[in-house]
């Protein structure tokens, strides 16, 4: 992932990094700064640091990932196809390397998601079952943003890629990719609760008014290992 800015609030024991990008989805630049100075006159410490230089990060943790992996590790599927795939569950195969040990992925970079998007509505695994008529009749698209390099590891069956940096530059060239979608529903995914792509492209749709209701797949990639679902290779 490309380098992201986190405010890092400190107040004795609390150390709790977040994401610059929904620091900015609440309130803008100058309102933070008043905000900064507030915390400060509080006796809080508000550095800004980049994640290159947080890189290090801390582990996630196997009780958090267990905790936020739960519901697709112990959910029950009806057997569904989505465009010409028949899917069936079967945990008893191995997951890709990926998303075998989540709770070892450190944050930042990799942290925690928000449970919803603004601007989107939250979904889980279990409704592509009940979506799958519509996904079917091309009413509603897969998106995967995540970068071209992980797309091609392996993704959702149907799901075209729109990463998420092509929608973070030069507005005119992210009004030209968005064209894809041709204003479409969407199911925007990426990683799981551990990856910021998909919020990120989701905020940047908002912005740009893209006029398709928009799905937040959250468990993403993770969640749908975690049910004993398989990938297609693109």
């Amino acid at each position: 992932m490309a380098s992201r800015w986190f405010v890092v609030l400190k107040s004795g024991a609390i150390h709790q990094p977040v994401p610059w990008e929904y620091m900015e989805m609440l309130v803008t630049k100058k309102r933070f700064l008043a905000i900064v100075m507030t915390l400060s006159w509080l006796g809080w410490t508000v550095p800004v640091q980049s994640g290159e230089s947080l890189r290090g990060g801390v582990p996630i943790g196997t009780a958090v990932a267990a905790e936020q992996s739960q519901h697709a590790l112990t959910v029950k599927l009806p057997e569904f196809t989505l465009h010409g795939t028949k899917l069936k569950q079967d945990r008893s195969q191995p997951k890709p390397e990926a998303f075998q040990e989540p709770g070892s992925r450190k944050c930042p970079p990799f942290c925690v998601e928000p449970e919803t998007v603004p601007g989107a509505t939250t979904i889980r695994v279990e409704d592509f079952p009940k979506m799958a008529a519509d996904i079917q009749a091309g009413k509603i698209l897969i998106v995967d943003m995540r970068t071209p390099d992980w797309f091609q590891k392996g993704t959702i069956p149907g799901a075209i890629n729109l990463p998420y940096t092509d929608l973070t530059g030069p507005q005119t060239r992210a009004k030209a990719r968005i064209k894809k979608l041709a204003g479409k529903d969407i199911i925007v995914f990426c990683n799981g609760w551990w990856c910021g792509q998909s919020p990120t492209g989701i905020k940047a749709l908002v912005e740009l008014n893209y006029t398709g209701k928009i799905y937040y797949f959250r468990e993403g990639n993770q969640g749908w290992a975690d049910a004993g679902l398989p990938f297609s290779m693109p």
